[in-house]
């Protein structure tokens, strides 16, 4: 049966325990209700309470005579009392209930989390009354239960035969049945009584560990094994199985004969089997060591048999050696020959067989050939790769077969390998592949070529993945450049474009002034756009993969791009799918108007048709490896061609490497096929490209297919318009930074104080902190981490809105940072509108906590 307390609620009025019952109604209890003094005594005869809650003011019995009462009895001398009263709130009254035995008295009106709180401890209290009560219960039960096993196992063991004992954690007897009169003693002369007293001395000192070890190291011999103690095993430490003893018999005893035989009339041979036992404890960390239980069994008879056994197996063993030996003698000579032949057959078919297994398993094109460049041999690596048979190569020349010459190649490796008789190496164009062919010449006794050994190493791999190395060298570079001046260049554009902004604000609209600071804001977003395509390029940037929809991204682009080209540019498309790939909506949508704007590039000056299909596509195990080695599996396959120029076959390979670019300056940067690569790379896709030139470009963009729904996005909360009052503590170290944020916030209508120096900023809040009503810090700074800043502040006021800024946030920089006391992030360079906006936005939310 569960456990639930009970709480007595006694009160005149029932609308006032219809109130607290109310107000108790989310605690887990029975209560139990009088609307008067006696009825509440009778209540306390039939419950046991957890606590009681009194009305001071009642007819007949008041609160102050109940409780009285209630401590006069037995039952209830302990149980915790409440006073609760809307009338009585004198400091008379309130000690006059602590007298009469109550633990508190609240006065009406009282906060009802006061009541709740307090009486949840009184709660616990019970419950570990409770829980003790029922301890003790089954304390009680497991001893009588022990009691009952004591005796079952008393009437048991007594019928044994063999010698049935325990002793305690010391080693003395505690129990022993009533075999023990085998050996000539009494149950109550041993109780108490050391184990080792009934061991004959000579045997006590080989199982002794003492006597053991002390041995030892008079003999300075080493202990090699694990030594199998008496004095170990009875303790419990060690578990006993099969331990052979000599067990003292009592002098001048008539009861020495039975089970247990004598020797010499003072000892008998014994096994002991024995184990230790422990407390009843579920842990088996926290079980307590009780005493060892232990068998002594008879083996005297036993011990004969095995000596008898073991003499006539020793005289048997000796017959058969003695036989054995003389037929050796005979017939060593004739087996030593045979070994001999057998040996040497076994080492010529062995050599062999290494020899063919080794040349057949060369992964190389490996031939023999002579001196006049015939192949002799070849392994089966040359039949695969020539896709020829054995007939069509063995007996050809080299060059025949390689060159398909009826000379040898100029600068061939065979010619300085017969001249020089040294290996030559030269590296070839075969089959669209590249090789290098070594050649190793096999010298006779007279230093004269035999036969060469012609190995052909397919590299066409290693050179692909030396192109591949040094590209990905560029990329680490560009990625280290990026990451190492992101932060001070987004700097310089946040003071740039704010100043712009702010400029932009002062002069008279369609002015000069105002044109030329639109161009120059212009051109900071354009580098703001750079900084973040290059970071994108290196795989530097924090975007979040997502399930996004490219279909419908393909139609946004569509609509745009048809009003930026010239209309003799035809649009096409072809959209048969409406899956989803893990990736960015943004980078997707850059892939896009980068791919379309070059197609449309390419067709500016004939016109031509841009076209785009999408389809489902499904990859085989063989595909992928073909398909730059995708995953085999279900994928999005964009098209995008175009009818223009198309691209010539000698900067093909080069397109996608950042900063190439056929366009005229000013028309690009080189980053835009890179940063499409990237993208599609980090989606787990690849990027396929075929041209012809006056014919036009087809990209093939893989991408795989994701089963994750779309996360409905979160509408964005309206701006904030009211509390403009604030006063705002601004920290950044970039002196130019703090004056455009400070214009930008003054302008706003804000209070702003700044620093350069977090010390000295947070040395400032610890003087007023309530002054502030949002901290907005830059993260890195001399002296003290922007993250670090906000900390020690929220620990000095957790309610303050904390907002950190950063020119560049690296996946390094980001995982240090602790960012559970940061309440939003704001990059560098910000647009004034969005910088505001976030300040009033955590402004807002901490006005509607409090």
């Amino acid at each position: 049966m569960g456990y639930k307390p009970k709480i007595l609620i006694v009160d005149d009025k029932i609308e006032n325990i219809f109130s607290l019952k109310q107000i108790l109604s989310s605690v887990n209890i029975e209560i139990i209700e009088a609307q008067n003094g006696n009825d509440a005594l009778v209540e306390s005869l039939n419950h046991d309470f957890a606590a009681a809650i009194l009305d001071v003011q009642m007819p007949g019995m008041n609160g102050y005579e109940l409780a009285k009462f209630l401590r006069s009895d037995q039952k209830t001398k302990r149980l915790p009392i409440i006073f609760v009263s809307a009338v009585y709130s004198s400091d008379f009254h309130v000690f006059k209930g602590y007298d009469s035995g109550a633990v508190d008295f609240l006065v009406k009106p009282f906060d009802a989390k006061i009541l709740i709180s307090k009486l949840n401890i009184f709660l616990e209290i019970d419950h570990q009354r409770y829980l003790l009560k029922e301890s003790k219960k089954k304390i009680e039960n497991q001893l009588y239960q022990l009691k009952s096993s004591e005796n079952r196992f008393s009437s048991l063991v007594n019928t044994i035969p063999d010698i049935v004992y325990r002793i305690d954690p010391e080693g003395c007897f505690t129990y022993i049945n009533e075999a023990i009169k085998k050996l000539g003693y009494k149950r109550e002369e041993l109780i108490g009584r050391h184990f080792s007293s009934l061991i004959w001395p000579v045997d006590l000192k080989k199982i002794s560990r003492k006597s053991v070890i002390k041995h030892t190291v008079k003999s300075s011999k080493s202990i090699t094994r694990d030594i199998k103690l008496f004095d170990e095993r009875r303790t419990g430490k060690r578990k006993t199985t099969g331990l052979e003893i000599h067990l003292l018999t009592k002098k001048n005893s008539m009861e020495r004969t039975g089970i247990v035989k004598d020797i010499s009339k003072k000892t008998v041979i014994a096994e002991v089997n024995s184990a230790g036992f422990y407390s009843d404890n579920i842990q088996k960390s926290n079980k307590i060591f009780l005493g060892t239980v232990g068998v002594i069994r008879d083996i005297t008879e036993r011990k004969k048999l095995e000596d008898n056994l073991r003499k006539a197996n020793d005289e048997l063993e000796a017959k058969v050696l003695k036989r054995t030996s003389e037929l050796v003698e005979k017939n060593k000579y004739l087996i030593e020959e045979i070994e001999k032949r057998k040996k040497a057959e076994e080492r010529s078919r062995k050599a062999e067989k290494e020899w063919k297994d080794i040349f057949e398993a060369i992964g190389h094109m490996t031939m023999i050939l002579d001196s006049n460049y015939t192949i002799i041999e070849a392994n089966k690596a040359v039949f695969q790769i020539l896709e020829q048979g054995e007939e069509s190569v063995i007996g050809k020349k080299c060059y025949e077969i390689f060159h398909q010459s009826d000379s040898p190649y100029p600068g061939c490796p065979m010619e300085t390998c017969l001249e020089k008789k040294v290996t030559s190496e030269k590296e070839i164009q075969f089959n669209e592949k590249s090789f290098i062919i070594s050649t190793t010449p096999i010298l006779d006794n007279n230093h004269e070529c035999q036969k060469i050994i012609h190995i052909a190493t397919d590299i066409t791999k290693i050179k692909q993945l030396e192109k591949e190395l040094i590209q990905a060298h560029k990329i680490e570079a560009i990625g280290t450049l990026a990451g190492g001046i992101a932060h001070d260049f987004n700097n310089i554009l946040a003071s740039l474009l704010g100043f712009a902004e702010l400029s932009m604000t002062s002069v008279e609209k369609g002015s000069t002034v105002e044109r030329d600071l639109k161009e120059i804001y212009k051109a900071g977003l354009r580098a703001k756009e750079l900084v973040m395509q290059i970071l994108t390029f290196a795989r530097q940037s924090e975007d979040e993969l997502m399930p996004v929809r490219v279909d419908l991204i393909i139609k946004e682009v569509l609509k745009f791009i048809r009003a930026t080209i010239p209309s003799s540019i035809e649009i096409k498309h072809n959209i048969k799918s409406k899956e989803k790939v893990l990736s960015n909506a943004t980078q997707m949508h850059q892939i896009l108007m980068n791919m379309c704007s070059n197609a449309a590039h390419a067709m500016k000056k004939n016109g031509g048709v841009l076209k785009i299909t999408l389809e489902d596509v499904k990859i085989s195990t063989s595909q992928s490896e073909r398909i730059k080695k995708l995953k085999a599996g279900r994928y999005l396959k964009l098209e995008i061609s175009d009818t223009g120029v198309g691209i010539p076959e000698n900067i093909i390979s080069q397109i996608f490497e950042p900063y190439f670019t056929t366009k005229e300056i000013g028309e690009g940067t080189g980053m835009g096929l890179a940063v499409v690569d990237s993208i599609i790379k980090n989606a787990g896709g690849s990027i396929e490209v075929a041209s012809r030139i006056g014919k036009g470009t087809v990209f093939t963009i893989f991408l795989p297919i994701t089963l994750e729904e779309i996360k409905k996005a979160e509408p964005d909360a309206d701006l904030v318009t009211e509390d403009l009052d604030k006063t705002i503590l601004f920290v950044d170290d970039e002196k130019l930074i703090i004056k455009v944020a400070k214009n930008i916030l003054e302008k706003t209508g804000y209070t702003v104080f700044v620093y350069d120096d977090p010390v000295k900023a947070l040395s400032e809040f610890e003087k007023a902190p309530d002054k502030f009503d949002i901290v907005v810090s830059d993260l890195t700074m001399p002296h003290m981490t922007g993250d670090r800043l906000i900390s020690k502040i929220k620990k000095m006021r957790s309610d303050i809105p904390a907002v950190l800024c950063s020119g560049y946030m690296g996946k390094t920089l980001k995982s240090k940072i602790d960012t559970k006391n940061i309440d939003a992030f704001i990059d560098k360079p910000f647009r004034s509108d969005k910088f505001i906006s976030i300040i009033q936005r955590e402004i807002h939310k901490y006005k509607k906590k409090s």
